[in-house]
């Protein structure tokens, strides 16, 4: 898609997360290995062209929620290690071990399951085993930890590379969680029994947990919003050094005069009321002016049901009004006289002095940030800072 295309792009600034990467390691330190989320598409960003610009700036990693997702990535040459980081599906494991997939397993049934299939086709597979942390959740119980690590171990095709947990208490930005969820993991790590070593890779820590959970960084953390400069929680303040990498526009497509009662929207909720503007000169209220922008509900999800939110258009804000429709959406101009058909109206990103954030949809709407980007089928997606080579 070309700038001079109405419809929603998105521009992927390549440099951008390869920056990312770099600030992480120089928070984190030597020692400390870092897997790349790349699930969910890479929350929208594109799991490929991220793939690809991660495993040149030295990745040391990448995770992804599916088989079909690793398997996706391996099709289009990725040679990094992959974590599939839902439970092994035992159907799953003979085109997992065959694309050199690494396995999350929970229980010995998994582990049986991927030992046949290692078995058959006669290559050990890699396996990480995942704890359940703090409450219900996806996990081994603690206290069934040790009894599978050790039939892992005991399978001759299987090779025990990690054990992680995913904790809650970061999510929350919750002290109290936290401590009792690093306590709980560091302690069952501590009382191993002698004839089970620690596996190579423990990791537990995620994107928030890079501020509010240092003392559960172990070998590896996995990080996936601050690699697209997306803010999890806001960790006491702590300075966020982090670029967003997305930026989401698109152009002014119509120009219409609304006056008060118009329709704005299907619901009877959805007309235009202008409260607050002037009087007209025959005593009613004054009319609006809207900017038609063809990006609707199918293209941003979050504009199903947005609230207080804008586009920044000639570097000032325009509040979105009425309901999106599936295609399109309306942004309130009266007080940008100067719009013209054909300007840029930036939903994410930087225009002028302006600049609307994933952060700040997701408090106006009730939406986890890292949720905004997650983009339709028709947004083109468009690189620019390339990284290493990146074509």
């Amino acid at each position: 898609m070309t700038d001079d295309v109405a419809g929603c792009h998105a521009v992927l600034h390549l440099d951008r997360l390869a920056a990312n990467l770099a600030m992480a390691r120089s928070i984190l330190g030597a020692g400390v290995r870092i897997l790349g989320v790349v699930k969910a598409n890479a929350y929208g960003h594109g799991a490929l062209a991220v793939s690809r610009t991660l495993e040149r700036a030295g990745i040391d990693g990448l995770a992804v929620d599916s088989p079909d997702e690793g398997l996706d990535l391996r099709r289009e040459g990725i040679a990094s290690p992959i974590l599939v980081m839902n439970p092994l599906c035992p159907g799953d494991a003979s085109p997992m071990i065959a694309a050199g997939l690494t396995a999350t397993v929970s229980d010995v049934e998994a582990a049986e399951a991927l030992q046949s299939a290692a078995r058959r086709a006669g290559r050990p597979a890699g396996v990480h085993v995942r704890v359940r942390s703090d409450g219900a959740g996806l996990g081994v119980d603690r206290g069934d930890v040790a009894v599978l690590l050790r039939r892992v171990r005991g399978f001759a095709n299987l090779r025990l590379d990690g054990l992680f947990t995913h904790m809650i208490g970061p999510y929350r930005d919750d002290p109290v969680q936290i401590g009792r969820e690093v306590a709980g993991f560091r302690t069952l790590i501590d009382r191993l029994p002698a004839d089970v070593p620690k596996p190579p890779l423990v990791h537990a820590v995620t994107s928030p947990g890079l501020f509010n959970a240092p003392d559960a960084r172990f070998d590896m953390v996995r990080l996936g919003a601050v690699l697209y400069g997306i803010r999890m929680v806001e960790a006491g303040g702590a300075p966020f050094p982090f670029r967003p990498v997305m930026d989401l526009v698109s152009r002014v497509a119509h120009l219409c005069r609304l006056d008060p009662g118009d329709d704005i929207g299907y619901s009877p909720g959805a007309r235009q009321r202008n409260e607050g503007r002037s009087e007209g000169s025959n005593g009613g209220r004054s009319a609006g002016r809207a900017a038609m922008i063809p990006v609707g509900y199918a293209d941003l999800p979050f504009l199903l049901r947005f609230r207080d939110s804008a586009v920044l258009i000639r570097g000032r804000r325009a509040p979105l009004i009425g309901e999106a429709f599936m295609g399109k959406v309306l942004a309130d101009v009266t007080d940008i006289p100067e719009a013209a058909l054909g300007d840029e109206a930036v939903f994410v990103g930087t225009q002028g002095i302006e600049t609307i954030t994933v952060e700040d949809i997701g408090k106006a709407n009730g939406i986890r940030p890292s949720a905004i980007l997650m983009l339709g089928p028709r947004v083109a997606r468009r690189s620019v800072g390339q990284v290493g080579g990146e074509e």
